[in-house]
């Protein structure tokens, strides 16, 4: 397995973060996790292409996480408008509930009526367990609310050959997360609040250490930064709640699971 970091951000442009969306590779299979604004510019910096992705996976919808998908969707269909045939591969969705109606609402919003009824991207909907190729993915619904509206938010765990990685997406502290995370490998982990800063939105580096501690996790990478908090040392702040290896995410940086 091979983690690629593709964006570490938010909602805030800056030359050296754009936000959320990250690579697994799983035995030659290439998983998009997340797709904020940038993913697509980042996946060139690394040398893939649309066509190179298998499958990809959306923790929720707020747009710092899917503000690319309608412009990755339009990569394949206008492909095989343009060159009919030319796009070899397809690959799947996975989503929660109403990924679907949130692709089909956003091609009509922006008056780009090229989702509906095209057919050739199969979307899926979160089930307890999936099961693709040679490893499982499973999602866990997690609490995640902003501005006073509750999302449809999943931490994702995909497991394959006894390896174990999970993005948190945004979670609070939540028995969600917690058995999501149970001795994973590596846990991609959202840390945008400093300790004793958590909200109905997200974790603190408290939170995060507390979960990770308990959970047996191997190394945690922190990801979902704000600017506000450059100046935080959010590593040692989690150090303080777990024993094990934590590093501060950076985009386009790899690792070999």
């Amino acid at each position: 397995m091979k983690l690629d970091i593709l964006g570490t951000g938010t909602f805030f442009a800056n030359i050296n973060r754009t936000a959320s969306a990250f690579i697994l590779e799983i035995e030659n299979k290439k998983i998009l996790i997340d797709c904020g604004p940038g993913t697509l510019v980042r996946l060139s910096q690394i040398g893939l292409s649309p066509e190179d992705l298998d499958y990809v996976f959306i923790t929720h919808f707020h747009p710092d996480h899917t503000s690319d998908l309608f412009p990755l969707f339009m990569n394949y269909r206008l492909s095989d408008l343009l060159v009919p045939g030319s796009v070899k591969k397809f690959p799947k969705f996975y989503g929660p509930e109403g990924l679907d109606k949130f692709l089909s609402a956003y091609s009509h919003n922006s008056e780009l009526l090229a989702y509906d009824a095209w057919g050739k991207i199969k979307v899926f909907e979160y089930q307890s367990l999936i099961n693709i190729d040679n490893y499982v993915v499973k999602p866990f619904k997690v609490d995640h609310s902003a501005f006073g509206l509750p999302a449809r938010a999943y931490a994702l765990r995909f497991e394959s050959n006894n390896k174990v990685v999970v993005f948190s997406g945004d979670s609070t502290k939540c028995d969600g997360l917690q058995t999501a995370c149970q001795n994973a490998d590596i846990f991609v982990c959202d840390a945008s609040s400093p300790k004793n800063q958590a909200s109905p939105a997200h974790m603190d580096t408290y939170d995060i250490g507390e979960i990770s501690q308990q959970s047996q996790v191997k190394k945690v990478i922190l990801t979902h930064f704000y600017p506000q908090y450059d100046d935080v040392d959010l590593v040692s702040q989690v150090k303080e709640k777990f024993s094990g290896e934590v590093i501060h995410g950076q985009d386009l940086t790899s690792f070999e699971i």
